[in-house]
C-alpha cells in the first residue's frame, strides 16, 4: 500500500438514511496505568496525579462467544469454531482459518487472500465502484459467504469501519495483530477493508490496520485483508441501512442522528448511552492537564465526567462530514485538530492516542506533553457507563439467534452504576409469536425468559424486547430475537437413486379447503418405454404441518408442478411437471412421467 497517495482529507459519502442501532462502546483492554515518562505505576486513586487513564475505567469490557457453524453457542475451550459473536455489540464475525501464508480462494475463510475493493452498486459505493481486478474482490468475497448461507445466514457485509475498530485490543502492542487471538487466531498484522468509500477521493476506502489499531484509508485497487459482520442493520421505509455506525445526519428523519441536546450544555448519544460535554475546551493542554481537567468537571449537574478512551472518542467522528467530522447542529466551534483520550500507547507508553477531528483518523504517535511546537491537544469530557449516582443499564448479550423450533431463551440484565435501577421489559415487535415468560420487571439484575413459536417462513424474523430503566445510562435499550427461516420446509430431493420425495403437495382439486400431502416417488427405468422418465408413487401421506414457503400443487388434470427440486449434488436446482400415466398405472401401481423440467437460475 502506497501511503504516499493519501489525499490530505477524507470522509464517508453518506448515501442513505441512517437508523441509530443502539449498542455500547466496548472497553479498549488496556488494564495498566503508566506515567508521563511511559513507566508502568500502581493505577491512581480519585484525587492523585493521572487519575483518570483509561485503566482506571472498566466500562463495558470486551466480551467474545464461540459459534458452531449452526450459530450455537460453544464454551470458550472450545478447539473449533465457526464465527464469533461480540457479546458487547451484538455483532457476529467471521472466523478467519488457516494463516499459513498461502493462498486459498476456493476456502472464502483462509486467512492469507486478499482483496481489491469492489461494490458495483451505484448506491452504496460512493460514486466509484473500485477494482474489479480478476475477480478477487470483496465483493465476489461477501457473495460467497451469502450463496454458501454460512452459519444458516445470507446477510453478511463489510464492517463499518467503526465495527472493526471497536474490536481492537488497545493493550497489545505492536508484536502480532492487536485483536484477541483467542478468539480471532488467524489474523494478519495488517490492513483490513471496511464499507466506507473516502469522498475526497473515491476511489480510495476506509480500513483498519490491525497491526496498530489505527484507522486509514486504501487505494481500491489494492488487494488487502477482509473480514465479514453480520448484524447491527436497521430497516426503514424500504432502505437497508448498514452504516449505522459511521454516519449521524441531521436531516434524517426519526432523529436518526442520535443526539438529544439537554440543553445544559450536554449532549447525549442514545445509540451508545453516552453524554458529552458539548462544547469542548477552549485551552489545549497536556495529557495530564487534559485527566485533570474533565475528573473536576461540574457541567450539567453531573460531576462524574472523565476523558473518553480513543473507542469512545471514535464513536463521535461522523464520517460523513470534515473539517471539523462530527455533527455541528449539536457540538458548534469543535476545532478540527486532534483531541486527547484516555489511552496510552501500549506499544510506546509515552504517547497516547488521539483522534484528529478534521477527518476522523487516528494516531498513537502524540507524546504527552506538549508537542515540539509547543501546542497541547483539544479536550472534550464524557459521562455514561462508568460508576456513578444513577444506574448503568447492561443487557447482555445485545441479540439472540434461535432455530425455527419452537422454544425460549434468555437475556441478562445488570447495572454497574451506584444507584438502584428498577427497570421493566416489553416485547415492541414480534409479539404474534415472541413473549416474556418471566422477568418482565426488576431492580438491578435479572433475567429476562422470552418464548417464541415455531416458524415455517422461508425469511428470518426479527422480534424485539425494550428494557427501560428511568434515568439510567443507556436506557431504553433494545434487544432483539432473531429466528431463522425454514428454507427446506417445501424443497423437493432427488436421492442419489433417483428416488423423489415432495414434503408438501397442495391439492389444488379439492372442493373445499385445501388438503396437503408428502408423498415419495421411485425412479423407474422401463426399457420398454426408452423416451420417458417414470417415477412410481411409494408413499403418500396427509401433511398436517402448513408452511407459508412455494409447495408443489396438485392440478385437476392430475399434473403435479413441483417447483423447487434439489439435486443430489447439494447445490443445483430444478423444477419439474410430473404427469399422470392412467394407461401406464395398473396393479396397484401409480405413474407419473416428466412432462416440463428446467433448470432454476441463480
Amino acid at each position: 500500500m502506497n501511503k504516499a497517495k493519501l489525499p490530505a482529507f477524507c470522509i464517508m459519502l453518506l448515501m442513505m438514511v441512517t437508523i441509530v442501532w443502539a449498542a455500547p462502546v466496548p472497553d479498549t483492554g488496556l488494564t495498566k496505568c503508566y506515567d508521563v515518562a511511559g513507566n508502568v505505576i500502581t493505577c491512581p486513586s480519585p484525587g492523585d496525579p493521572l487519575y483518570g487513564q483509561d485503566a482506571n475505567y472498566n466500562i463495558h469490557p470486551m466480551s467474545y462467544t464461540k459459534l458452531n457453524s449452526s450459530g450455537d453457542i460453544l464454551p470458550d475451550t472450545a478447539g473449533d469454531w465457526k464465527m464469533v459473536q461480540d457479546n458487547v455489540t451484538g455483532l457476529i464475525w467471521e472466523k478467519k482459518t488457516n494463516m499459513d501464508g498461502i493462498k486459498n480462494y476456493n476456502d472464502p475463510h483462509d486467512a492469507d487472500n486478499i482483496y481489491t475493493w469492489y461494490d458495483s452498486n451505484p448506491i452504496t459505493n460512493g460514486g466509484d465502484a473500485g477494482e474489479w481486478g480478476d475477480g478477487k474482490n470483496t465483493e465476489n468475497f461477501i457473495k460467497a459467504l451469502n450463496d454458501a448461507r454460512y452459519g444458516g445466514f445470507s446477510d453478511w457485509r463489510l464492517p463499518t469501519i467503526k465495527e472493526l475498530a471497536y474490536i481492537v485490543n488497545y493493550s497489545i502492542p505492536y508484536l502480532g495483530s492487536t485483536i484477541n487471538a483467542d478468539y480471532f487466531p488467524d489474523t494478519v498484522a495488517s490492513f483490513y477493508w471496511s464499507s466506507p468509500t473516502c469522498t475526497s477521493s473515491t476511489n480510495y476506502a476506509w480500513g483498519v490496520n490491525f497491526f496498530n489499531g489505527r484507522d486509514l484509508i486504501d487505494n481500491k485497487s489494492d488487494s488487502v485483508h477482509v473480514y465479514a459482520v453480520r448484524g447491527g442493520q436497521s430497516v426503514s421505509l424500504g432502505i437497508l441501512v448498514t452504516g449505522s455506525f459511521d454516519s449521524r445526519s441531521g436531516a434524517s428523519i426519526d432523529n436518526a442522528d442520535g443526539y438529544t441536546d439537554n440543553g445544559d450544555g450536554t449532549v447525549t448519544d442514545t445509540s451508545t448511552g453516552l453524554m458529552w460535554q458539548q462544547t469542548a475546551s477552549s485551552n489545549k493542554m497536556t495529557w495530564e492537564d487534559a485527566l485533570a481537567y474533565c475528573e473536576a468537571l461540574n457541567l450539567g449537574g453531573h460531576i462524574d465526567w472523565r476523558l473518553p478512551t480513543v473507542k469512545e472518542l471514535i464513536s463521535l467522528i461522523d464520517y460523513s462530514r470534515y473539517n471539523p467530522a462530527i455533527n455541528t447542529n449539536y457540538f458548534p466551534d469543535t476545532v478540527a485538530s486532534f483531541f486527547w483520550s484516555s489511552t496510552i500507547n501500549a506499544n510506546s507508553t509515552n504517547n497516547a492516542w488521539c483522534i484528529n477531528f478534521y477527518n476522523g483518523s487516528t494516531s498513537g504517535a502524540w507524546g504527552l506533553g506538549f508537542d515540539g511546537g509547543g501546542v497541547g491537544k483539544s479536550v472534550r469530557a464524557v459521562r455514561g457507563g462508568q460508576s456513578g449516582p444513577l444506574g448503568n443499564l447492561v443487557i447482555s448479550p445485545l441479540s439472540r439467534t434461535v432455530t425455527k423450533d419452537a422454544g425460549s431463551t434468555t437475556f441478562s440484565v445488570s447495572n454497574t452504576g451506584d444507584g438502584t435501577m428498577p427497570w421493566t421489559a416489553a416485547v415492541t415487535a414480534g409479539g404474534d409469536w415472541l413473549s416474556i415468560t418471566s422477568g418482565a420487571s426488576g431492580t438491578d439484575a435479572g433475567v429476562i425468559t422470552c418464548a417464541y413459536t415455531a416458524y415455517t417462513g422461508t425469511a428470518s424474523r426479527t422480534g424485539t424486547i425494550r428494557v427501560t430503566a428511568p434515568g439510567a445510562t443507556a436506557s431504553p435499550m433494545d434487544v432483539t430475537v432473531v429466528q431463522g427461516a425454514n428454507t427446506t420446509a417445501c424443497t423437493a430431493t432427488i436421492g442419489s437413486n433417483y428416488s423423489l420425495h415432495l414434503p408438501l403437495i397442495i391439492d389444488l382439486t379439492a372442493l373445499s379447503g385445501k388438503p396437503s400431502y408428502s408423498a415419495d416417488f421411485a425412479y423407474k427405468n422401463d426399457p420398454a418405454f426408452p423416451t420417458m422418465i417414470l417415477f412410481r408413487l411409494t408413499n403418500a401421506v396427509i401433511q398436517k404441518e402448513t408452511f407459508t414457503c412455494s409447495a408443489s400443487t396438485l392440478s385437476s388434470d392430475f399434473t403435479i408442478h413441483i417447483p423447487d427440486v434439489l439435486l443430489p449434488d447439494g447445490i443445483t436446482r430444478m423444477w419439474l411437471d410430473i404427469e399422470y400415466i392412467a394407461w401406464l398405472s395398473t396393479n396397484g401401481n401409480v405413474y407419473f412421467k416428466v412432462s416440463k423440467h428446467g433448470v432454476i437460475s441463480k
